[in-house]
């Protein structure tokens, strides 16, 4: 992770990617809210846990014991998550406490490809953004994720738009 340059490169000799490819994704823009939180969050993880480049980004919950209770989640424990799920029940548990619909990882990067495919002003940018995703044909980024609605389709094609 490199705040600086605004990238994250994931290396198949660290973690699992597709076709054992070293990927480069770069932070969209228009996310600058993301991005300090991010920020905020690695500072604590270096400045107050005292995390180091070895340790993960986002660690597994502390679970510990309660005498009145049961167990409870109590912090952070330096070491990664063994699956995806207790992160999906957060995020889960995180959408719900805001009343807002769940959605799943995949959905970020279906809502990051979709924002592109609007923001992009050249095709240079669409290429950038199929390689952001780690696809190494742009026809799989429009493939998966290029599709308009009906009525995008129609005031694109013609211009006119609804007034509702």
């Amino acid at each position: 992770m490199n705040l600086q340059e605004k990238s994250v490169t994931q290396n198949p000799r660290e973690v699992a990617t597709k076709f054992g490819k070293v990927i480069d994704t770069f932070f969209a823009k228009d996310f600058l809210e993301a991005e300090t939180a991010l920020a905020d969050w690695m500072t604590y993880l270096d400045a107050v846990a005292l995390y180091g480049p070895d340790d993960p980004l986002f660690p597994a919950t502390a679970i510990t014991a309660q005498a009145d209770r049961g167990f409870a989640a109590t912090g952070i424990q330096r070491k990664h998550w063994k699956t995806t799920e207790p992160v999906r029940k957060i995020v889960r548990l995180a959408f719900a406490a805001l009343d807002l619909p769940n959605y799943g990882p995949h959905a970020f990067r279906h809502m990051l490809a979709r924002h592109a495919a609007k923001t992009c002003e050249s095709v240079a940018e669409l290429v950038a953004t199929a390689q952001n995703l780690g696809h190494t044909d742009i026809l799989t980024t429009l493939r998966s994720y290029g599709q308009n609605s009906r009525e995008d389709h129609r005031r694109l094609i013609t211009g006119l738009v609804d007034e509702a």
